[in-house]
């Protein structure tokens, strides 16, 4: 018979794999929270609310004094059926945000009202709301050329846009922008048909700074079936034409979503730097683009000024000390 095998006690084998609790505590409380710390990049500044009413308010927007960028001020507001709702405070009138992104596109989803007029049996105007915004006081904002597109309804109805100043032009603006919708009787109008017939659709210029409307002054004597004229711009595949909107009331108070282009201008639409221009400035504190994983961008086609970037690698918010994380 062989001799006998000598196992350890479980009293010795307890004694050689245990190990204080805390010995694995800590370093995974230590990972936990350096996960937690790559997951949640800085956003805002310091001691500012990160959101309202469930949209992200991310610097150079902010809420209260010393959390946003001249220009970017956001006022959160009750208004009672909603609840808390975000509004730029720097435009003509308060406008509800939907979105706010500051990277890779710096954008704004908004709401903007429609403007309309409507007319009785002879022809005679019974009352109108041009609900035009000026988006642009502080220089910031730029409705978006490329995400946006105008329509117009109506069934005698011509309406367009305009924007940029001409200098040596024949005219006193860079573009004009708008579209003419017809129809003969109320068997015109097709649901979802926008091609002048009832409704008519055209893309916009760069450069937008408001949404006012002009309407011609065309007859609308004997036009019951189609008593209103409307036009507003709104975000691309967001608004399908339907023939019922021609005599809904309730269109008169319709808001649409819109993009706004946004961008560094300090105050001036028109001669704002250039990331050259900021970045060789003598007073740097005013330079946005923070120094660590941040790079500046000139804003090009959406017009005057600079936008920031995270650097190739890293991802978040540029606008803000350790905004940019691998």
């Amino acid at each position: 018979m062989g001799g006998a095998t000598n196992h350890p006690s479980k009293a010795a084998l307890v004694g050689r794999f245990w190990m204080p609790m805390s010995s694995f505590l800590l370093p995974a409380l230590l990972l936990a929270a350096t996960a937690a710390a790559r997951e949640s990049p800085a956003t805002v500044k310091p001691g500012c609310a990160p959101s309202c009413g469930g949209v992200d308010i991310p610097f150079p927007f902010g809420i209260g004094t010393g959390c946003y960028r001249e220009g970017f001020e956001i006022a959160c507001v009750n208004d009672g059926s909603s609840g808390d709702v975000p509004v730029l405070s720097t435009t003509s009138q308060a406008i509800r945000v939907l979105n706010l992104s500051v990277a890779p596109l710096p954008v704004a989803r908004v709401m903007l009202p429609v403007a309309w007029q409507c007319f009785d049996s002879t022809g005679g105007l019974t009352g109108s709301g041009l609900n035009d915004v000026n988006v642009n006081p502080n220089g910031v904002y730029r409705i978006s050329g490329a995400m946006n597109e105008l329509y117009v309804l109506g069934c005698n109805t011509m309406a367009y846009t305009r924007s940029g100043t001409s200098i040596h032009g024949r005219y006193h603006f860079l573009y004009y922008t708008g579209c003419v919708s017809y129809s003969n009787d109320s068997s015109g109008p097709r649901d979802g048909a926008c091609a002048g017939v009832g409704c008519c659709r055209v893309d916009i210029p760069p450069g937008l700074t408001d949404n006012v409307m002009y309407f011609w002054n065309w007859s609308h004597a004997g036009q019951e079936f189609c008593p209103c004229d409307y036009a507003f711009i709104v975000e691309k595949r967001n608004y399908t034409f339907r023939a019922s909107d021609l005599t809904a009331s309730t269109f008169q108070n319709q808001t649409m979503p819109l993009v706004l282009d946004w961008a560094i201008r300090d105050n001036s639409s028109t001669s704002s730097m250039s990331c050259a221009q900021a970045q060789a400035a003598s007073n740097q504190l005013d330079y946005a683009c923070m120094r660590n994983y941040s790079e500046c961008i000139d804003s090009g086609i959406i017009g005057p000024g600079y936008v920031c970037n995270c650097t190739k690698g890293y991802e978040g918010n540029p606008y803000v000390v350790g905004g940019c994380t691998s």
